[in-house]
């Protein structure tokens, strides 16, 4: 996820997508270990969108 993408989006759409971004992170590590395979590679890159969308609600809320 961009940060242009973010930005289209009000607060509670990106709260939202956090939500759906950790559900998802968990689910595939859960899949993964039950596989005997963990991909460290997609867990950090939904780490990362989960903090774009959090430095997005930290900055829009400051500006309020």
């Amino acid at each position: 996820m961009k940060m242009e993408e973010l930005r289209k989006l009000d607060i509670q759409e990106i709260e939202d997508k956090i939500v759906e971004l950790k559900d998802s992170s968990f689910k595939n590590i859960i899949a993964k270990v039950n596989q005997g395979e963990f991909d460290t590679t997609i867990f950090k890159k939904i780490k990362k969108d989960i903090a774009r969308c959090m430095t997005e609600i930290n900055l829009r809320k400051k500006d309020k």
